[in-house]
């Protein structure tokens, strides 16, 4: 019965935010463009430095050849790991806003129900424009993808979801603290952009910043998915075992952060607006 009602729940909130969707239509047609954009201005970019679309310097360095198949697998990557860091903390900011979290937070549904429920319908637009990405690439920009490893790179994206989950959460809970939200959110989203291996290889950062990148879930889960996409499970063992065991971190850290952030916010009460 409580699986059930947790379901129940789920949906629930996935229909609110649906409708939410609904009532701004132009969000549908900005995402399938900005995933487009994403795909030119790698594809101009890589010509623009090289001289032509495939680099030796790039094959030498990561594997790929390609600087746009590589920079289609890193926005992947970022564009569903982004779901969840900012649907998660914009379903708080929402509430704040409405003056109706304490509501949401005093229902019985586990508060992973509330923030699933949020992303639900992003994460299945993002399978949508996943649909609609690849076809198109491959029609524009003559983009080769190949099916089997391109779904065991999907299983590598399974894998590190439970870290960009854990992250998410921690980042909803400091958002619990802040009477404004909005340049916290934008400075944690410019900082995994630009840690997240998307648009260029980490080797090619400073040191230190390398290091910054592998703490975070986002570099690891795209280095990971794109060595299994050129040389399958067995030439990236030591990323998955790696991506593993820091996606497992974040996930605990993640929910005992917002745990405790709740918590304490609960002692002096929540904010809204």
């Amino acid at each position: 019965m409580a699986v059930t009602e947790e379901l129940g729940a789920l949906m629930g909130v996935a229909r609110k935010s649906w409708k939410v969707f609904l009532s701004y239509k132009l969000w549908f047609v900005s995402d399938i463009l900005m995933g487009l954009f994403f795909a030119g201005n790698a594809l101009l970019i890589g010509i623009g430095l090289t001289g032509r679309r495939h680099s030796e310097s790039l094959a030498q360095l990561t594997g790929y050849s390609d600087y746009l198949l590589f920079a289609v697998l890193g926005f992947m990557v970022l564009g569903f790991g982004l779901t969840f860091l900012s649907g998660f903390v914009w379903s708080v900011v929402d509430e704040l806003y409405a003056g109706t979290l304490e509501y949401s937070l005093a229902s019985p549904m586990r508060r992973i129900t509330f923030f699933l429920g949020n992303v639900l319908v992003r994460l299945a637009l993002n399978g949508l424009f996943l649909l609609i990405y690849v076809p198109l690439f491959v029609l524009l920009f003559n983009l080769r993808i190949e099916a089997v490893p391109f779904l065991k790179g999907l299983a590598v994206l399974l894998l590190g979801t439970p870290g960009m989950v854990g992250l998410g959460l921690a980042a909803a809970g400091v958002v619990l603290y802040l009477r404004d939200p909005g340049p916290f959110i934008s400075i944690l989203e410019m900082l995994v952009f630009a840690l997240s291996g998307a648009m260029y290889p980490l080797s090619i950062l400073p040191r230190p910043l390398q290091w910054l990148a592998k703490a975070l879930p986002y570099a690891p889960t795209t280095e990971t998915l794109r060595k299994v996409v050129v040389s399958g499970f067995s030439g990236a063992v030591s990323g998955i075992a790696y991506l593993t065991v820091i996606s497992l971190a974040y996930a605990l850290l993640g929910y005992l952060t917002y745990k405790w952030s709740e918590k304490q916010a609960r002692k002096i009460g929540l904010k809204s607006y």
